[in-house]
C-alpha cells in the first residue's frame, strides 16, 4: 500500500512539446501593405529602414535627405524632452484651471 506517484499518462495530464515561435524572427506585417517573401512573412527591416521610420516621426527643421544616426538620435532626444515639457505644462494648466473650476461650480 505504498504511495507511488502516478505517471503523467495515468493521471490524464498530457505534456505537449513547445514549438519554437517562428514569428520572433519576423516583424509584424503592416495591415496596409503586406509583402510575402518566399511564401513567408516579411523579414525584419534593415537598420537603415528603421532609421528612416524614426526620421519620419521626428519633426526636424532641416529635412535634408541624409541625416547621420548620431544627429538623428540627438534630435529624437530633444524632441522627447520637448514633448515631456509640453505634457508637464498642460498638466499644470489642468491642475490650475481644474481646481478653480471646482471652486466656482461646487457639485
Amino acid at each position: 500500500m505504498g504511495s507511488k506517484p502516478m505517471s503523467p499518462m495515468k493521471t490524464g495530464v498530457r505534456r505537449t512539446k513547445r514549438r519554437p515561435n517562428s514569428r520572433r524572427r519576423f516583424c509584424r506585417p503592416q495591415k496596409s501593405s503586406r509583402r510575402v517573401v518566399n511564401g513567408g512573412p516579411e523579414p525584419c527591416s534593415s537598420l537603415a529602414d528603421k532609421l528612416e521610420v524614426l526620421k519620419n516621426l521626428i519633426p526636424s527643421y532641416n529635412q535634408s535627405g541624409d541625416m547621420k544616426a548620431d544627429k538623428l538620435f540627438e534630435e529624437t532626444a530633444d524632441y522627447i524632452v520637448l514633448l515631456r515639457t509640453q505634457v508637464s505644462v498642460l498638466q499644470k494648466l489642468v491642475d490650475f484651471y481644474g481646481s478653480s473650476h471646482e471652486i466656482q461650480n461646487p457639485v
